[in-house]
């Protein structure tokens, strides 16, 4: 049974947007990275949010690390609520947006991930979905979040349950989810064929995914901070299954094969884990200057793994449940790169509200103390701007560096 949408808004949700952004002025004196994968990225970006807001578009709200190969497969944008209101919190008028959700009595403990979304969606600034879907990753915050989306707009909710365990059985399990969603896709949008599609996209996906790689491996022997930076920022838009995004991964792995010349790492590295600030954060800018920094998630096992184009299902599925927040897969994951990258020190962000980093946050600090590594964890806030202050951690983080030179 089709649920009854509400009328389409899509300009004045563009315009409603644009009123927030109305004023912002990016900083002149913070200069970005001069790769031609990042203006690439900003492009595509860019481009996916404009053809988000026209009222022909089909637009599903996505949670983080969905197969977004099963969107292209049904010719929908994949709208992840989430990094867009990480995105758009760098340029707008935050305070406005989280005083919204307070008078909703959207209480301030929980995380600004998800308190931003819904905040964005009080003002009328995202573009109406005709779908949302979602899985449990990362958190089940999230997931809850996009079924309130789907309640307010009115619109189908469609979810997948992925098992923490990675087996066979679990495995089968979650492909006859997927199968269900594709069907009930196939239905609510009236598409009557779409195998070729998904075929298409896994494809586009795979040949993303192998250049994606192939500059991960780069990462492990050279310094290549740009590099690194942009192998988070491609994880984040979650674009495969797209012939742009092919390119995009291909073009920087060609930039990382130029930069690498025959020059090592040099200096100290010290693993990001968690949340990630925008390049130009005062964070970043002060680490930058004595050690070299890696991110911990674009080198998970689970963005390694390449799709069976002729099963692409249960390669899906078994990709999903590697994102999980698994504490003891993530334990052996994150000793793998301390290895392979050669890890000498941890930076663990615990952003406010997210209850997943206060989870594996002793994890990582007993790792941490059996690899003999250096790790300091400092508590951020990469949205709401009232819950940190860079003063506030500086000293700590001097010590921290101090010890890693």
């Amino acid at each position: 049974m089709q649920v009854e949408k509400i009328e389409r808004r899509r300009e004045a949700q563009y315009q409603n947007l644009l009123k927030l952004l109305d004023g912002h002025r990016r900083d002149a004196s913070k200069t970005g990275t001069s790769l031609r994968s990042s203006q690439m990225r900003s492009i595509i970006n860019s481009h996916r949010m404009a053809e988000a807001y026209k009222e022909g578009s089909k637009v599903a709200y996505v949670s983080e690390q969905f197969p977004t190969e099963i969107c292209f497969a049904f010719g929908l944008i994949p709208w992840n609520i989430e990094s867009m209101a990480i995105m758009l919190a760098q340029s707008l008028d935050v305070n406005r947006i989280f005083q919204m959700t307070q008078e909703r009595h959207l209480s301030r403990d929980i995380c600004s991930f998800l308190r931003g979304p819904f905040g964005m969606m009080l003002a009328d600034c995202y573009p109406t979905p005709d779908v949302v879907l979602t899985n449990d990753q990362p958190c089940e915050g999230l997931a809850k979040l996009v079924f309130m989306s789907g309640r307010s707009y009115k619109v189908p909710a469609l979810a997948l349950h992925s098992p923490n365990i990675v087996d066979e059985d679990s495995v089968d399990y979650l492909v006859k989810q997927m199968e269900h969603m594709m069907s009930r896709l196939a239905e609510e949008l009236q598409v009557e064929r779409f195998a070729e599609s998904l075929r298409s996209a896994v494809e586009h996906s795979n040949q993303a995914r192998h250049y994606y790689r192939k500059t991960a491996d780069l990462l492990a022997s050279h310094k290549l901070p740009d590099v690194s930076r942009e192998l988070q920022e491609v994880f984040g838009m979650n674009y495969f299954g797209t012939r742009e995004n092919a390119q995009l991964c291909k073009v920087l792995y060609e930039e990382a094969q130029e930069l690498v010349g025959g020059e090592e790492k040099k200096g100290k590295r010290v693993l990001w884990i968690g949340q990630v600030p925008e390049e130009s954060h005062e964070l970043l800018q002060h680490m930058n200057e004595v050690v070299d920094i890696v991110f911990w998630a674009p080198l998970w096992e689970a963005n390694r793994l390449m799709l069976d184009e002729d099963t692409p299902l249960r390669s899906m599925a078994e990709r999903a449940m590697l994102y999980h927040w698994n504490a003891e897969r993530m334990s052996s994951d994150i000793a793998q790169i301390c290895d392979e990258y050669e890890i000498e020190g941890f930076l663990i962000a615990n952003v406010w509200g997210c209850r997943n980093m206060m989870g594996v946050s002793p994890m990582l600090r007993d790792l941490a103390t059996a690899k003999n590594l250096k790790y300091l964890t400092i508590n951020i806030d990469l949205v709401d701007r009232n819950n940190y202050a860079f003063n506030h951690v500086k000293n700590r983080l001097d010590a921290f560096l101090e010890l890693m030179k």
